[in-house]
């Protein structure tokens, strides 16, 4: 019998109904030819249809144009939001004040069996920040509460209760006309406690803000991620991102009556030192449109913080460094100079700044007020920042709402009119992702919305731009940069439309990677040692010798930053340049003589050379309880009469 190859394949096949198996070979082969035939006209049956429709699909397919190439990113659609992320809050920062600043603020108590004399300026001070925690979280817009300040007793709380019940009703209010009755009803107070006794100088009157915080929150939304992001990349606490809420209430068109501007109070000379201006544009209706750069926060933002950062270091601490944001560094170094000639029972080896500005704000207000310009509203400006962080600090962050755009500037010499970049950007068909809130608009005021700065006119009835609004933008005014912005991807798209015209290395993208801590290598030695010259003048290091060393390492900064002209290097050289003018100041010179002069009283002490750790986070403390005052009628007049 014959054999299969051993690696032959076997021929497998599947079992047939019992109908169609061959016939037993004794079958008459005329039956079998015929079953045959049967079969093969079956499979004709079958199988021809199934031949045709082969055919045909092949036609369809020949008959199909050559595909369009297309780039992954055209065909991309926008990334989803992200999530928010609703367990980001303050509460929960490692960078929150109560973390860093203890035992000034948070929970900890001082050893009352310390014989340290600097721990009896805490209790007036958390006295202090309890009083704006009440302000700003607690008592709302229509509320008056009366101290006596000598000692923080509660004389009275004063409630407009028919203009609180209208705008329970309405939601809406007109807070300079609620101001100017709590201003009438104010005045009415104080002469009331005046009569019953009180001296006037001892008489305070504080005005709730909750309201207008809570509303200073939401208009915050879109950029406070950036805020907190900004603040740790400066080494800031969260304080920082409260200046515009003391400030404006994060208004962006408010002007001080002394001319300072916008959300972060910036001086106009300032402003234009930080590269802020303000300029005109051509349209196509001949006429001009004004640009006011102040008006945007994402253009304010960054200045703002940096000049922060730069009076922290003059003045050697945070807490003075925020204070002299609002009062100036002057009255700072004037504030140092009077604790080191007049506080001399709180002078230890481990005095430092803060505890001289936490004297000017508790036991030593009265003798720094009548000497400098350091008076009531410089007393509250640190506290009402803490309050009103207190006072949102368990609200959650909602990152979707967080504005993602590129900051643009064109090539120098391009131009181009708004009329043509948008319609470039509906040419292309991409799907680009505009500020929430803005989906049913059309493109020209999506473009008003993402630009608050351009004083541009409504969009005409069908939407489109109308010529007063087309305007013409260029790469700079007067050496002024024009900078505008766009949704994140739209640079991209108008150079691959043939709109060649985006300076890329101007740009500037706001998205989840800005802001992020430098990476391993980007600080240098010159950085640590810049640190470790703040950290000592923390501890009264002004000195002659630390001037020189700042000079020096001013001079190192520029040299880094010509080799590395990068984002980080650009701003740590603005930082040392302004704290080395503040430092050129004749305050100054008043502090080193009063510092030298304490030389074996106050001592520089060691410290660590490294940075501290921001990236570990500690357990979160219990956070200070607002406790509510109860009013207290004033004491009896106990004095003799005729």
């Amino acid at each position: 019998m014959d054999q299969e190859p051993p690696d032959a394949p076997r021929q497998e096949t599947p079992d047939a109904p019992a109908s169609e198996q061959a016939m037993p070979e004794h079958a008459p082969k005329k039956s079998r030819r015929l079953r045959y035939g049967l079969l093969f006209i079956v499979l004709l049956l079958v199988i021809g249809p199934a031949v045709l429709v082969a055919q045909t699909m092949l036609t369809d397919v020949e008959e199909l144009p050559a595909p369009v190439p297309i780039t992954v990113e055209e065909v991309k659609p926008p990334a989803p939001p992200p999530k928010a992320a609703n367990d980001l809050k303050f509460i929960d920062s490692p960078h929150h004040p109560d973390r860093l600043f203890r035992p000034y603020f948070g929970t900890a108590s001082p050893n009352p069996s310390s014989k340290d004399p600097r721990h009896r300026l805490i209790e007036p001070f958390r006295d202090l920040l309890t009083i704006f925690m009440k302000r700003q979280g607690e008592d709302d817009n229509f509320t008056i509460r009366v101290y006596d300040n000598r000692d923080g007793t509660p004389l009275e709380v004063f409630t407009l209760t028919e203009e609180r019940r209208k705008y329970q009703q309405t939601r809406t209010f007109n807070w300079r006309v609620i101001d100017k009755l709590r201003r009438a009803h104010t005045k009415r107070l104080v002469e009331k406690y005046e009569q019953l006794g009180y001296p006037k100088e001892a008489i305070s009157a504080k005005w709730g803000r909750r309201n207008q915080v809570r509303k200073a929150r939401e208009r915050e939304a879109p950029f406070i991620h950036y805020e907190m992001r900004l603040a740790r990349y400066l080494g800031l606490s969260l304080l920082a991102t409260e200046i515009g809420t003391v400030e404006t209430f994060n208004q962006d068109s408010l002007v001080s009556s002394v001319g300072a501007r916008g959300r972060y109070q910036m001086m106009p000379y300032i402003m234009r030192q930080s590269n802020i201006h303000h300029y005109k544009l051509q349209t196509s209706f001949g006429k001009k449109i004004d640009v006011y750069e102040e008006l945007h926060p994402l253009l304010t933002m960054e200045p703002a913080f940096t000049l922060l950062r730069s009076y922290v270091n003059a003045v050697g601490h945070e807490i003075p460094g925020i204070s002299a944001y609002h009062t100036g560094p002057g009255n700072i170094f004037k504030v140092y100079t009077m604790f080191l000639n007049q506080a001399g029972d709180l002078h230890t080896a481990n005095t430092t700044v803060l505890d001289a500005y936490i004297w000017a704000l508790t036991e030593g207000f009265e003798t720094v007020s009548s000497g400098t310009s350091f008076k009531t509203h410089s007393q509250g400006y640190v506290p009402a920042g803490y309050g009103a962080l207190r006072a949102v600090e368990d609200l959650p962050i909602d990152t979707t709402l967080t504005l993602e755009v590129e900051r643009l500037q064109l090539k120098e010499g391009a131009s181009v009119y708004l009329g043509e970049l948008l319609a470039t950007l509906v040419k292309s068909g991409a799907h680009l992702r505009w500020a929430r809130g803005t989906s049913s608009l059309g493109l020209y005021e999506r473009f008003r919305h993402l630009n608050p700065h351009f004083e541009l006119p409504p969009a005409q009835t069908d939407g489109g731009v109308p010529p007063e609004g087309n305007v013409l933008l260029v790469d700079a005014i007067d050496d002024a940069p024009v900078r505008f912005f766009l949704p994140l991807r739209a640079s991209g798209i108008l150079k691959r439309q043939g709109l060649d015209i985006i300076d890329e290395e101007a740009s500037f993208r706001f998205d989840n990677n800005t802001f992020r801590l430098p990476t391993e290598g980007v600080v240098t030695e010159w950085d640590e040692s810049y640190r470790r010259l703040v950290r000592e003048a923390g501890r009264f290091g002004f000195t002659q010798d630390h001037r020189r060393r700042l000079g020096r390492l001013a001079q190192q900064f520029e040299m880094l930053a010509a080799r590395n002209p990068s984002h980080y290097r650009a701003l740590q050289l603005s930082i040392i340049k302004e704290h080395e003018r503040l430092w050129a100041y004749k305050g100054w010179d008043a502090v080193a003589a009063a510092a030298a002069s304490m030389q074996g009283t106050i001592k520089l002490t060691p410290v660590d050379p490294r940075p501290a750790d921001t990236t570990a986070k500690p357990p979160a403390p219990a956070p200070v309880p607002i406790k509510r005052m109860t009013p207290r009628p004033p004491a009896p007049d106990t004095s003799s009469t005729r």
